[in-house]
């Protein structure tokens, strides 16, 4: 057995199932080892690394276990890094497997795409080591399987995220020698669970708390979904009758059907779900680190710990009281101390009606239309962005997997896309990279494939990644890309205001390139007609692509952006440098 053999039967131990790479200078080898091993971990090969990344992040979003991307040392370290950079801020589970093309003993003379950091080379190990939580390199085959198993351990332990190893010529290549120290264990030994969990005397305050409240609400953030805690925050929601509000990592931690969902907070939330926060005595945050985006850029008219008590539940406590304080902290996985809190809160005297709260807080809900403005009904050509959500909306199956990429898109799917089942929506939360999407819901159509998945995202996203398409061919897969085509990067083009440079492009029929790629290929220019050529592309089984042109006049910013948000950046405007003041007046 070679290392290469070795690295790959430490995936199979862990229980990885696919593999996405792109093969290239010692990742081939490891593609060899999988070889004869496929009917235990399938290998998907990418149209290039940055795909191959965004699939492996996804597969971490969606089973919980890392997802592994493999690529050439300079490749993985470039165009690669897309999605570890995402993985690294938005807590997924991920592992990267790439090399340094060293050529063995010609690497101190830096042959060309080498990355060992000597004269004449790249320092891949600097890159890695800077935007992962843990990093391995490796010199013998033995190193190497030690190696991945503890970066499988990293990207799984506490707060998820992304682990590397980088493997020299020989680590792949040589023999693995499996006797003599220090011993190779099965890699299931160094995988045992860990359910942290708060102090019970900290659970009891938080209970008696709760109880207490008058008005208490939930914000539900990724540690929620992380942990998979959906039916414990719905049971302590309902016990409570306590109002749920999602980050934008949250949304679908609860179904938004949900009598006692508010939808998402913050700067392009809904106002409904900020004016319920703003209204709570006190709050009960679950995996949030409470980002100036979630909070309104941190308008104390949303959060204000002189008039709120804050409970703060996270795996990380470096996340609590990060930047609010909390009047308490309860450290521990999610899911697990909601576990707890629910008990402790069952054990607590109440003095009100739980069952009366949430019929108050749904006619609320229906008194104020939350779903149903005018707009989402518009009859205008070109198509608004929201009647697009609408149309898509009514027509998805309640099991669909929904991704959103970067852009405007993002917002108004955040915004008006009501989520019908937990676990369900996802979008690029880290670095908010565009064509996130595109990979993503091919990836999720790979792991799930009797689920319809949808990818959204603008036409710029669309054009970066639009080879997903022969991707998806190739694995006889059919996700559904639905494009909001305003033939601009948009959200770019509102910040630079009336000085636009190269964000506006040629109109591209993106479903006839679908077509001329053997998908199924609709073209949208009139409302009414988006949720029908979604309802075809659910019919094909074969990818599909349905462009919907629309109008580039609704401006997200002055549609949805919250007032709240505008007031708190209009207080820091007062008191920024004149010349900085300037300079931002251009545009």
């Amino acid at each position: 057995m070679n290392g290469a053999e070795g690295i790959v039967d430490v995936l199979i131990d862990a229980g990885i199932t696919h593999f996405f790479a792109i093969p290239g200078g010692c990742v081939i080898d490891i593609f060899n080892a999988i070889y004869d091993r496929q009917d235990r971990i399938k290998p998907i090969v990418a149209r290039d690394e940055q795909a191959a990344s965004c699939m492996a992040e996804m597969y971490g979003k969606l089973t919980g276990k890392p997802g592994v991307f493999a690529g050439q040392g300079g490749f993985a370290a470039s165009t690669g890094l897309f999605a570890v950079l995402d993985a690294f801020l938005a807590s997924t589970p991920m592992l990267v497997l790439t090399e340094f093309t060293d050529y063995g003993p010609f690497s101190i003379h830096s042959p060309m795409q080498a990355g060992t950091g000597e004269y004449g080379s790249f320092d891949i190990e600097s890159i890695f080591k800077n935007n992962t939580k843990y990093l391995k390199t490796a010199s013998s085959p033995k190193e190497a399987v030690l190696g991945v198993q503890l970066a499988i351990k990293h990207a799984i332990s506490g707060r998820p995220g992304p682990s590397a190893c980088i493997f020299k010529a020989n680590a792949v290549r040589g023999t693995l020698e499996k006797e003599g120290l220090p011993i190779l264990h099965e890699t299931k030994g160094f995988l045992t669970p860990l359910h942290t969990c708060p102090p019970q005397p900290e659970i009891d305050k938080a209970a008696e708390l709760l109880v207490n409240a008058v008005r208490p609400v939930i914000i539900s953030g990724n540690g929620l979904m992380i942990s998979r805690g959906f039916e414990e925050l719905r049971e302590i929601a309902e016990y409570l009758g306590a109002p749920v509000v999602t980050s934008y990592l949250g949304k679908s931690s609860i179904p938004e059907t949900h009598p006692l969902a508010g939808g998402p907070i913050g700067y392009t939330g809904r106002p409904f779900a900020n004016e319920i926060l703003s209204l709570a005595d006190v709050i009960l945050v679950v995996g949030c680190r409470l980002k100036p985006q979630e909070t309104c850029f941190e308008n104390p008219k949303v959060i204000d710990t002189k008039r709120q008590k804050i409970i703060q539940m996270d795996i990380d406590p470096r996340n609590v009281s990060w930047t609010i304080p909390a009047h308490l902290a309860l450290i521990g996985n999610a899911a697990s101390s909601l576990r707890l809190l629910i008990d402790a809160v069952r054990r607590q005297k109440i003095n009100y009606s739980s069952s009366k709260r949430i019929e108050e807080f749904k006619a609320l809900k229906e008194k104020r239309a939350l779903l149903d403005q005018p707009v989402l009904q518009s009859t205008a050509i070109p198509i608004y962005p929201q009647r697009v959500v609408r149309e898509v909306q009514e027509v998805l199956p309640a099991d669909a997997i929904i991704c959103t990429d970067g852009g405007n898109n993002r917002h108004w799917m955040n915004h008006y896309f009501q989520t019908k089942t937990c676990h369900s929506y996802f979008g690029t939360g880290g670095i908010g990279g565009v064509s996130w999407s595109l990979p993503a819901a091919l990836a999720a159509k790979i792991i799930y494939p009797d689920r319809p998945s949808i990818g959204v995202s603008g036409d710029g996203g669309f054009a970066m990644q639009l080879h997903v398409l022969l991707t998806a061919l190739q694995y006889n897969v059919n996700p559904i890309y639905v494009i909001m085509n305003n033939s601009a990067f948009e959200m770019t083009a509102e910040g630079m205001g009336k000085r636009r440079i190269g964000v506006d492009f040629p109109d591209v029929d993106f479903a006839a390139i679908a077509r001329s790629c053997k998908c199924f290929g609709e073209r949208v220019t009139k409302p009414g007609e988006v949720g029908e050529a979604v309802r075809a592309a659910l019919d094909q089984n074969r990818p599909a692509v349905v462009d919907v042109v629309i109008d580039r006049y609704q401006i997200m910013k002055g549609t949805i952006y919250s007032p709240l948000a505008m007031e708190a950046l209009a207080d820091i405007w007062k008191v920024l440098p004149v010349d900085m003041k300037q300079g931002l007046e251009k545009g």
